[in-house]
């Protein structure tokens, strides 16, 4: 409930700070798009207003970036808060049209897509069973970014990793939205049912839910850079002649704190130089929180200001996140997922 924030809704001084660092601020402009005028809002919410359009804009709007959290002098979590009245909006039913799609398609076929086919397609023969080393792919891995799943699970079958039998959405999308997914229930199912002791993902979404909501206990919960870092002495990588710079997603840099992993991974590859803004300040690529299901132009005028920070002179932005890969794919980028860089590495091809 909404009113369970209310001290961390207080905490919120009205100082301004989130105004100049929130992303869809500096495009939108208005008080009820940054971190500021959401806490108003929701405050309002908690002392019993009820929800209205004027809410909805402003909550859904919320990339969940995170940048106004990790900035904000009083310790307030703004992003918290938002998906804390976004969860108060789905039990009013004043949520946007897309959501009831993406509750529909998770409940129907177990992703938020509306596929229907096979999640593991992707994958060789016989890749699903028990394993002490489980590959959590994720939905977009799963179906738009099938090349990057088969290059990740590649570097992982080297150490023995298998899929789950039926995999279903880690439950992120829904709940950024303020939903409650019935498949975290399902997947904690089948994680115990593989015998893993580890869970690597290559989505920092997927990272997050896991090692937040699950509740795994002893199950060690990785993202895949962290992972292969552990590994890299393992993999053979050879150096490659390429400019690199690399984009930390906002759900595993900001909000999970691995800024250190992949850059070592990538500076064992090939010239590395930092984004004008990177780790805990990085911008967001403009994909998140549902901004890209909902609001697909703020996605990509965000997207665009995040390829102003671009290195000059860079071959390829790396990225450990298919949902930031495929945002800044559409802004115009040449981006590359770290694992298949990995693979080119290895095998000493500087293009695939």
């Amino acid at each position: 409930m909404i009113k369970d924030h209310i001290d961390d809704i207080l905490k919120c001084t009205r100082c301004g700070r989130c105004r100049a660092l929130c992303p869809v601020n500096e495009e939108l402009g208005w008080e009820s798009t940054n971190a500021r005028g959401r806490m108003l809002l929701a405050r309002a919410m908690a002392e019993g207003v009820q929800p209205s359009e004027a809410m909805k804009n402003s909550f859904y709007t919320c990339l969940t970036c995170a940048m106004c959290s990790s900035t904000c002098p009083s310790g307030a979590t703004p992003d918290e808060v938002v998906e804390a009245a976004r969860a108060e909006m789905v039990r009013a039913g004043a949520v946007p049209a897309y959501y009831g799609m993406v509750e529909g398609n998770i409940a129907s076929f177990g992703n938020p897509l509306g596929e229907a086919g096979s999640r593991a397609a992707w994958a060789p023969a016989g890749s699903t069973g028990k394993s002490d080393l489980i590959y959590f792919a994720g939905c977009l891995m799963s179906y738009r970014k099938q090349k990057e799943a088969q290059a990740a699970f590649s570097l992982l079958s080297r150490f023995g990793a298998k899929l789950l039998e039926d995999e279903q959405c880690c439950g992120s999308p829904l709940l950024r939205l303020g939903g409650k997914p019935a498949t975290i229930e399902h997947n904690i199912r089948q994680i115990e049912q593989s015998g893993a002791k580890t869970i690597v993902t290559s989505c920092a979404g997927c990272y997050k839910t896991l090692k937040e909501t699950y509740g795994l206990g002893n199950v060690e919960v990785l993202h895949i850079t962290q992972f292969l870092a552990r590994k890299v002495d393992e993999l053979g990588l050879k150096p490659l002649p390429l400019k690199l710079t690399y984009h930390d997603p906002c759900h595993l840099g900001r909000c999970m704190h691995v800024y250190d992993e992949p850059r070592m991974i990538i500076r064992r590859i090939g010239s590395f130089t930092e984004m004008a803004s990177s780790k805990k300040d990085a911008r967001c690529c403009g994909g998140g929180g549902g901004v890209r299901r909902g609001y697909k132009d703020l996605a990509r005028k965000v997207a665009a200001k995040r390829l102003n920070e671009v290195p000059a002179g860079t071959d390829y932005i790396v990225t450990a996140c298919p949902m930031c890969n495929s945002n800044l794919e559409d802004a115009g980028a040449k981006v590359i997922d770290i694992c298949d860089l990995i693979l080119r590495s290895i095998d000493g091809k500087a293009e695939g």
